[in-house]
């Protein structure tokens, strides 16, 4: 069944009885039946042509009854014809099946990503809704009553209208609760670092980057300025020795983003001969 009128090669009415109903309880009148011919060696029979349908749906019986094969295979199915040629091949699309006969032999048409609205205009508002980069609605049917853009028709905005990528982009990932309580036990006992830089102008000093070093139990902070980020190992050597000397625990474990002035041979070497969890 299809919502869309043009793609009938013939259609008889019926007697407007019929009624489809949808997932959203909204209703679809059954208007007529007919041939739909999708490409030169497939055609189907007996399509529903159902008022407001916004997508278009395959009967798997429908094509058995016309004497084609069927294949469900995991990352390979597909639709033979009776000589054993591919019609199309079936994709996963959420817990349905999508069509894709853009392999198919001759011309075709896309029976699954069809337009939500049947008619014209919902057709010209999608279209260029689309092709202006997902454009909202509103702005867009204001925009062709200015007569702004050259060639855009006059739109009217119809309600209901929801764009499925555009409500994916707006959405917000929740938010993870905040850990409230301290997980190191004493201090020292993990250090955050990372490197800032380089600088838009360079220091008195002649230094380009800074080396931040944060304690995870106190909070305490070391400031190192560098002049180049490979300095980042002397200074991170020199500090951890200098704790353990200090201070009654040692440090134990150390964190950073793996670039390349934490991730190094000499760094692995210093981290595997103290202990020290990286």
């Amino acid at each position: 069944m299809t919502g869309q009128r043009r793609w009938f090669s013939s259609l008889t009415p019926t007697d407007g009885k019929d009624y489809i109903t949808f997932g959203d309880k909204g209703r679809g009148k059954v208007v007529g039946v007919g041939s739909v011919v999708v490409s030169e060696r497939f055609s189907l029979r007996e399509v529903t042509f159902v008022s407001k349908l916004g997508f278009n749906l395959l009967s798997i019986r429908q094509l058995l009854d016309e004497g084609m094969e069927v294949r469900f295979k995991k990352g390979c199915s597909r639709v033979l014809d009776v000589k054993g040629e591919l019609v199309c091949k079936i994709k996963p699309f959420g817990r349905i099946f999508q069509a894709d006969f853009s392999l198919s032999s001759g011309p075709s048409r896309c029976l699954v990503g069809s337009d939500p609205s049947p008619s014209v205009g919902s057709f010209e508002l999608w279209k260029w809704h689309r092709m202006l980069g997902h454009l909202s609605f509103g702005l867009l049917v204001r925009l062709s009553s200015m007569g702004l853009i050259r060639g855009l028709p006059k739109l009217k905005l119809e309600k209901d209208l929801v764009c499925h990528p555009c409500r994916h982009g707006k959405m917000v990932a929740a938010s993870h609760t905040p850990v409230n309580q301290v997980m190191t036990s004493y201090p020292n006992e993990l250090l955050h670092m990372d490197t800032v830089g380089p600088a838009r102008v360079r220091s008195v000093g002649g230094k380009w980057y800074v080396l931040v070093v944060v304690d995870d139990f106190s909070r305490f902070s070391w400031v190192f300025f560098l002049e180049s980020k490979d300095e980042a190992f002397g200074f991170v050597h020199d500090l951890v020795l200098r704790l353990n000397n200090e201070s009654n625990g040692r440090v134990r474990a150390i964190r950073s983003d793996n670039g390349t002035e934490f991730r190094n041979s000499r760094m692995d070497n210093f981290c595997s001969d103290h202990g020290l969890d990286h």
